[in-house]
């Protein structure tokens, strides 16, 4: 007779949380829900059911199914599982080591709650994130997180569109800075933090923050403010900056940083957005064409440069109410018609390069993309432009929807 054992049961559990199925969460948690009653006090007065113990795989496993899982609550679900593993650890195992929640255990649930989008998940995550850290400083050496963890809750952060929320994930970036200078390799910023990073800063627009180590710089009282799109650039800047320096891959700028900056710019409501963005173009375009494939444009970045151009349109448009000089008012036209022009040509450029042998579909010019450009021109007045751009639409030049 085959007698199940903690192992046959942990090899069912990870075979569930493994699974595409709709209930797989739910079929893990029977499994372990089943040992624990097993092993309960109640039923395992003799230890006949000693061999059926859950440990830390068992329960990590579940955690992780329900951190896979899509249906509504899971997350919650995976915060409550470890609880209960702290529980059965403290009241029920014996404290047992094997038992004893590890850091899989807090960045698999840290990972759940931060990719949520439940009302308050960057906080909740935030806040398992702290308990993590207090426990380390206890002495549990094997709680520290990882970037990933890290990672997860800056972008939790940025896909709030809460107040403050840049603010947050600048502080956790900062926090794995400090950690990492401290030793801990694990806890080292990757592309994937920054970029998330970015992107908090970049959803957050036309609200200035305080630059304190450029104050502290400069010296005297005045203090320097930053937007949040030039605080996004900073951050692309030192990622070129340690990339060049160490060349370790997992913080080099790709595509989605330069996208993300320059989304920031488009974002910002300044009369220089376009200008901004064209440099971060520039710098873009520069590391593709010196071999680097992970920067190689694609319409995204191109019709967040159009938008950006845009904005610089309407910022300037705002501007004009009617108080100026005439000749403040004549630059100010030209500036209009300038970026105009630019959001005309940057969308050839697209439709040149879509057209190069192979049509890259990563480089076909979307619906926005032409709506942008007409938009752009009409503001300007410039009406020949606007033909040739319907022309070139009506032509039959291939669009995303």
């Amino acid at each position: 007779m085959i007698i199940p054992n903690t192992i046959s049961f942990t090899n069912a559990i990870t075979a569930w949380a493994r699974c595409t199925r709709k209930d797989s969460a739910k079929r893990a948690q029977a499994l372990l829900d089943q040992m624990l009653h097993l092993y309960s006090s109640e039923n395992n007065q003799d230890g006949k059911w000693d061999h059926i113990k859950p440990n830390k795989i068992s329960y990590n496993s579940v955690i992780t199914a329900w951190a896979r899982s899509n249906e509504r609550g899971s997350a919650r679900q995976a915060e409550e599982l470890l609880r209960n593993m702290y529980d059965f650890y403290n009241n029920e195992s014996g404290l047992d080591p094997n038992c004893k929640p590890d850091a899989r255990s807090f960045n698999a649930v840290i990972n759940a709650v931060a990719r949520s989008r439940d009302k308050n998940c960057a906080d909740r995550a935030k806040f398992l994130l702290d308990e993590m850290g207090r426990l380390y400083n206890e002495g549990n050496d094997d709680l520290l997180p990882d970037a990933l963890t890290f990672g997860a809750i800056i972008n939790a952060y940025a896909n709030s569109l809460e107040a403050g929320a840049s603010d947050k994930a600048a502080q956790l970036l900062m926090h794995m800075e400090s950690l990492y200078s401290m030793g801990f390799e694990q806890a080292k910023p990757t592309t994937f933090v920054y970029n998330a990073c970015m992107n908090a800063f970049a959803k957050d627009p036309l609200i200035c923050v305080m630059d304190e180590v450029r104050q502290q710089v400069e010296g005297g009282g005045n203090s320097t403010s930053l937007n949040r799109a030039e605080k996004a650039e900073q951050l692309l800047d030192s990622m070129e900056r340690r990339y060049d320096q160490e060349k370790d891959w997992r913080i080099k700028p790709d595509i989605i940083s330069y996208s993300t900056v320059i989304n920031a710019h488009a974002n910002s409501g300044t009369c220089t957005a376009g200008v901004n963005s064209d440099n971060i173009l520039r710098r873009m375009l520069h590391r593709y064409l010196m071999g680097d494939t992970k920067c190689r444009p694609n319409a995204i970045v191109f019709t967040a440069a159009i938008k950006a151009h845009s904005t610089s349109i309407n910022a300037t448009l705002s501007g004009l109410d009617g108080s100026e000089d005439e000749v403040s008012k004549v630059q100010k036209q030209e500036q209009i018609k300038a970026s105009a022009k630019r959001c005309e040509d940057l969308l050839q450029e697209l439709c040149l390069l879509y057209q190069l042998p192979g049509n890259d579909s990563s480089l076909k010019p979307s619906s926005v993309t032409f709506e942008l450009v007409i938009g752009a021109l009409t503001l300007a007045e410039e009406w020949e432009g606007v033909k040739r751009i319907t022309a070139l639409r009506e032509e039959g030049m291939p669009q995303r929807d």
